[in-house]
């Protein structure tokens, strides 16, 4: 780490070093060179604890000028990262280094060190809207049922560091997919949306999307924008497992909306999920907590570096 005087206008570096089989730490060497070269002040952490870059991010809150806060890993090491700078007009950049990164797919961010720096330097930023998911904040798309649990099986797979070795991170979620699939027992839920209430006796998931997808690329809620000020909801309810399986799953992988029963696409602020039973909950890959849950957009919450 860099020791740098707090009161300094500088860079802060969040670095995962369990990110994309440790090419973040490759990434970050690469950025440390050319900071040095532009003789840029910064300070940086590498770690995969949200507890230890939380603190690290507050610590230089309270009494330095932070010019930006940078990510160099996937979209979890970023989620974690916003809960702290949401709302404070600290622009955010993301170096994606993950095996999901749906967020940098979303705007079309760089891979490469140099076009990074360049981009950062430059600092155009977005205001982007955020998820409010119980009071934790999200980029991408919280969900409930089984794309929570398909994310928690992707997260605990023996297969996930081989696919993202060999190239094929996307096969991660489609492979746990299928497993989930098989396997998920759907729930009975209770959804208010704009002081209407509906209650399916068959749900197999909630997504509320920001962005329009997750799982490395799935289009799950085809009509988000991030700058929109609404949530895109996709409900799957009411419908059989096969029918899922051979018709339903193979439209959401050629990112098409689907447009069959049992499948309803809604547009609104805020919505609150109760079910039957205690069911996962997951935003930006990250499992969270179950049910019951309140999901709203905290409107141009978050200023987001370009660097295309």
């Amino acid at each position: 780490m860099k020791i740098v005087a707090l009161g300094y206008v500088m860079y802060l570096f969040i670095v995962n070093p369990l990110s994309g089989n440790c090419q973040a730490c490759s990434l970050w060497d690469e950025i440390e060179k050319k900071l040095k070269q532009k003789n840029r002040e910064y300070s940086v952490i590498v770690s995969d604890s949200e507890v230890t870059a939380r603190k690290f991010i507050t610590t230089y809150l309270q009494s330095t000028t932070i010019h930006a806060v940078t990510v160099i890993g996937g979209d979890g090491t970023m989620s974690s990262v916003i809960q702290d700078i949401a709302g404070t007009g600290i622009p955010l950049a993301i170096l994606p280094a993950g095996s999901g990164n749906d967020t940098a797919r979303m705007f079309r961010l760089t891979t490469h060190p140099d076009q990074f720096i360049k981009g950062l330097l430059e600092h155009r930023t977005v205001a982007i809207d955020l998820l409010n998911i119980n009071d934790r904040f999200g980029i991408t798309v919280a969900g409930i049922g089984l794309d929570a649990r398909i994310g928690q099986r992707v997260n605990h797979s023996f297969y996930k560091p081989i696919l993202n070795k060999l190239g094929l991170s996307s096969f991660t979620y489609t492979i746990a997919a299928i497993i989930e699939l098989l396997s998920f027992k759907p729930f009975k839920s209770t959804v208010t949306i704009d002081d209407m209430t509906y209650t399916y006796a068959i749900t197999w998931l909630t997504a509320c999307g920001n962005t329009s997808s997750y799982g490395g690329g799935l289009v799950v809620c085809p009509g988000a924008s991030p700058t929109d000020s609404m949530l895109n909801i996709t409900m799957l309810h009411d419908v059989g497992r096969m029918n899922i399986l051979m018709r339903l799953f193979p439209a959401l992988l050629r990112g098409q909306p689907i447009l069959r029963k049992g499948v309803t696409y809604r547009t609104e602020k805020e919505i609150t999920i109760e079910t039957d039973r205690p069911i996962l909950a997951i935003i930006d890959g990250e499992v969270i907590k179950s049910t019951p849950l309140h999901v709203a957009i905290h409107e141009k919450a978050l200023n987001l570096i370009l660097t295309r």
